[in-house]
């Protein structure tokens, strides 16, 4: 009897003594828990900022359709859809223009003045100190009417815009245009904001106001939501997410001074 008496209490005891461990565990747990989540409060990660650059506004047309349309509108409708999708996928977003007005001084009395001014600005959101990627969104133009499709320039300063170039590359003939086959291309410095900026920089021409019915396409609302889809994309691709990655990453959508 009192062997079975010994054996119910030390069955009884090294129950209680699991139990506790469990619950100490559980406690131990919970409290390294609660404190990785205040540390993540106090020192949150850094919301990647990237600027949006709709190229060209105001007087300054750019590119026009054989129909009329100007390249400044088209550009400005794609850098708000893409900063829309940006800002839903966790990025902080900067606009260099939200509506018909250039950042530079319109008082100047020349249109060279002006634009050199606007220029000069937008340079200097490029390369501000909290800018991770700046994006110009831009469209080309050339005097055969055959020619289609988006081409990427990169900046010349930095390995990183070469790979951002690609991401957006691979994201739109990936996505909507299949049968496009150019190449990235270097910038020279026939292209002010890529060759001076001192982040990553790209500039992407998203298609040819000069073939008719590319020019169509990038008049619709559909297809300029595409190809803002394509770029946040291209973006997710390249930074992993939407964190601002160690050291600091510029990506500058741009094409500069033309058109």
């Amino acid at each position: 009897m009192e062997k079975l008496k010994q054996s119910l209490f030390n069955i009884l005891f090294y129950i209680v003594v699991i139990a506790l461990i469990i619950i100490t565990g559980t406690l131990v747990f919970f409290a390294v828990l609660k404190l990785n989540v205040y540390a993540a409060e106090e020192h949150p990660e850094k919301s990647m900022c990237i600027v949006i650059d709709a190229g060209h506004g105001g007087e300054d047309g750019g590119a026009q359709s054989a129909d009329g349309v100007a390249e400044k509108g088209i550009n400005l409708n794609i850098a708000r859809y893409t900063r829309d999708f940006l800002v839903l996928s966790g990025y902080e977003v900067k606009m260099t223009r939200e509506d018909d007005t250039p950042m530079g001084d319109t008082s100047l009395p020349t249109l060279a003045e002006r634009r050199r001014s606007d220029f000069a600005e937008r340079l200097k959101l490029f390369n501000s100190d909290n800018t991770d990627i700046a994006i110009s969104i831009h469209q080309n133009k050339f005097t055969e009417p055959q020619y289609s499709g988006a081409q990427v320039f990169y900046s010349p300063n930095n390995a990183e815009s070469g790979k951002l170039a690609e991401c957006i590359r691979s994201s739109v003939t990936g996505l909507i245009q299949p049968q496009n086959k150019r190449q990235n291309k270097e910038s020279g410095s026939e292209i002010y904001l890529l060759y001076n900026c001192k982040k990553p920089c790209v500039l992407v021409e998203c298609g040819f106001l000069s073939n008719p019915d590319e020019a169509a396409l990038l008049n619709t609302e559909e297809y300029q939501k595409q190809l803002a889809f394509a770029i946040c994309c291209a973006v997710l691709d390249y930074t992993g997410g939407g964190r601002a990655p160690a050291g600091n990453y510029a990506v500058v959508h741009n094409k500069t001074e033309i058109s």
